[in-house]
This record gives C-alpha cells, structure tokens and sequence, in this order.
C-alpha cells in the first residue's frame, strides 16, 4: 500500500451545489427551492428570502434569474412589432437596441407576424422574463394583454399613435401630415385621379386622412379612390397591379399614395412591367423611407418617417431619462422628392 497525503480534486471534480444543499442551508424542502427559483409566486416572501440567501451563500445560482429575484426586474426591455419583415421595423430595433446598450441594457425582439394570437403569447412571455419595460409596435390598436401589464407593474412605451385619452406614453410621426404632404405633392404635378392604397392600420389611417384632406382642400377638380389591401407587401402591391392593369384608360389613375414603401415598391415593379412609364404616365410616393426606396430601379419618392429615432427615444422614456411631452414635434414626417414623381413648378403642400 502507497501512504501519502490524498490527491487534491481538481476543479472539475469539486461537485457544484445542488438543490439538495440550498434546501439544507435553508432548512426548507427541495420542492421550495424549485418553486422560488421556477414559480415565485408559490412561495411566501420570507421562504423565497432564505432559499435567495442561501443560494447566494453557495454559490448555487450565479445567473440572470437569481438577479431578477434580487432586484425584482431583469436589464432586457421587450420590443414588440408586428412584422421584422418590414425594414421599418428592422431600423426601430436598431434603434432601440443601440440606446439600450448605452445604458446597459438588453433588447428582446418578439415579432408577432401581423398576428394577434401571436402578440398576446409574446407578452406572456416578455411577462414571465420579468422584463424592466416594453417598447410596443403592436399589430392594431394597443392589446388589453399589454394595458394588463401596465396595471401590473410593467411600464410599456406605445411607438404608435394612441386613440383617445391614454395614461400610457405614447410616441409617432406625424402621420395624417404626413399623407397630407404626399397627395400635396401628387396635386401640385397636375394629377388629379389619384389612388390610396394601403392595409387595415391605425397609422394607415391617419395617412388616408391626411391624403383626404390635401384632395378636399385642393382649389380645382381632383379625386382619390381608395383600395384597401390585408398586409402592405411588396408581392401584394404587385399583385394590385394587376388588377389596376385591366382597368380601361378612363379609370386609370394618374397618381398613387402607398401605405408605405414596401407596398409602393411592389406596385411599381408590377406598373413597370406592365408598360406604365414611371413618372410620365403615373406618379407614385411611397411612406417611411426605406434604404431599398433610394435603389429602386425608378427612385422612390416617399415621406421619411425616423424609425431608429423612435425607437431609442422609446427606451430613454423606458429608463425614465425623457418623458413623452420631451418628444413633441422631434418626429415629424418630410417629403423626400426622387424620380417616381414629376418635378412640379410650384410644389403647394397647403399644409394648414
């Protein structure tokens, strides 16, 4: 037999603690420590306390969730929108992202895909992770699942418009100025048949009034139709297209406002290959400014709509650095005049 002192354990072999150990440490039962660290809510303060002491005393839990125990919120914020899909979005979360990062913070993106469904299981979720605060793109009108959230304690900023009296933050664009100035710009060239085409959205409508406003307003004979569409895409535009393209001459418009540049892009591919000389015979204006709307194979004229903007000035609301009345006036949209559009001598935007 060789004597000798016994080996040191390495590293590896020092067991971690177990559930067993805190439930010892703590002089509660295995299944309260699974319940503090799983389902909170099943256990009482003053246990949740011990198992939290305890754990910390061995070292058993070293990771976000026994943070968010500590200090009652995790350093994500929940973003919510209703389609990644639309660049829009994508420049939001950037901008989103970007300023919480400068604080120290954590972006969880949830895309609810124009679902409803979808967007209450995603605030369940951003719920469960004991988010610190949520910035809302929703699909509609703002959820009862997220005004629910706020009641409970999670404050939500709305990047949106918000209908009526609101106790909510709630920051947007201009939108209704915003279709204002693009029907402006499309009377100002000599079109009087003009056409709205754009989805079932609450900044969808806004920009409608505002184009039904700029044709009411405008001193000489001019119409707009409008055509409403489920989700504005590039391959829906492209579809209306087609339908557009099987009207006689007559009923032809000679200008078109899109609910935003996606849906405009599509439509004009589908007028191009359909021979429609883009702007000659039609002049077209999309909404939002996308980066695809400068390298379009016809540039696209379209109202900017600061995306990234919004979204970091929804987190600073978040963490409290800036209030909604901070934002008043920062948003507001611009005409941005490319080569789907006629110059016009004298571009009259009778904003009011």
């Amino acid at each position: 037999m060789v004597s000798g002192s016994a080996p040191k354990q390495s590293k590896a072999e020092v067991s971690a603690p177990t559930v067993a150990d805190v439930a010892a440490r703590a002089g509660v039962s295995r299944a309260t420590v699974s319940y503090t660290f799983t389902q909170p809510g099943r256990v009482s303060p003053d246990l949740r306390r011990r198992v939290i002491e305890a754990a910390d005393e061995l070292g058993y839990v070293g990771n976000e969730a026994a943070r968010r125990l500590r200090v009652g919120h995790s350093l994500a914020l929940g973003l919510l929108v209703s389609n990644i899909g639309n660049p829009v979005y994508a420049e939001l979360a950037a901008g989103a992202e970007a300023e919480a990062a400068a604080h120290g913070r954590f972006i969880l993106v949830a895309n609810s895909d124009e679902s409803p469904e979808r967007e209450r299981a995603y605030l369940g979720f951003f719920e469960s992770q004991q988010v610190s605060g949520i910035l809302a793109a929703p699909v509609g009108d703002v959820p009862e699942e997220l005004l629910g959230l706020g009641r409970r304690g999670t404050p939500f900023v709305l990047v949106g418009t918000a209908t009526g009296p609101h106790s909510y933050p709630a920051i947007s664009g201009d939108n209704e100025r915003g279709g204002h100035l693009a029907a402006s710009h499309l009377l100002a060239q000599g079109r009087r048949r003009l056409i709205f085409i754009g989805g079932p959205h609450p900044h969808v409508d806004l920009r409608l009034a505002g184009a039904k406003r700029a044709v009411d307003e405008f001193p000489e004979p001019a119409s707009l139709e409008i055509i409403r569409v489920q989700v504005q895409t590039a391959k829906v535009g492209e579809a209306v297209t087609r339908t557009l393209l099987r009207r006689p001459a007559t009923g032809f418009p000679d200008g078109i406002v899109a609910g935003n540049d996606l849906l405009a892009l599509g439509l004009l591919h589908g007028l191009i290959m359909g021979g429609v000389r883009v702007p000659e015979d039609l002049s077209l204006v999309g909404y939002d400014d996308i980066e695809f709307a400068d390298f379009a194979i016809v540039p696209l004229t379209t109202i900017r709509h600061p995306s990234a903007a919004l979204g970091a000035s929804a987190v600073r609301i978040l963490l409290g650095i800036e209030s909604e009345r901070d934002t008043l006036g920062r948003f507001e949209p611009e005409l941005v005049v490319r080569e789907t559009s006629l110059p016009a001598a004298e571009d009259a935007h009778h904003d009011g």
